[in-house]
């Protein structure tokens, strides 16, 4: 997590743009722990839905910004849920 923000600390001369860190062990949070358990950071952009996992460079962030502000960024494929995995490893289990 302290990596991804620091990227985005990082380019945020060149990209203006806002963070919004959320805990997803809140009690309020609950449909957020339910997907993103196991894949934290997971970040999205404001609107636009999903964005990455895991990890983040630079030029990514620069990049998804960029598209964002032009009103270009579109969510990414292979965003993580781990009840639903949970879920399906328990129907095969059964």
């Amino acid at each position: 997590c302290d990596k991804v923000q620091d990227v985005l600390k990082s380019v945020r001369e060149e990209q203006p743009h806002t963070l919004e860190a959320v805990d997803i062990t809140d009690d309020d949070k609950n449909m957020w722990f339910s997907k993103y358990k196991y894949d934290i950071p997971v970040l999205h952009v404001k609107s636009s839905g999903y964005w990455t996992k895991h990890k983040l460079t630079a030029d990514d962030a620069l990049l998804a910004i960029k598209q964002a502000r032009n009103g270009d960024f579109t969510a990414r494929d292979g965003e993580p849920d781990a009840g639903e995995m949970e879920r399906r490893q328990a129907e095969r289990r059964g």
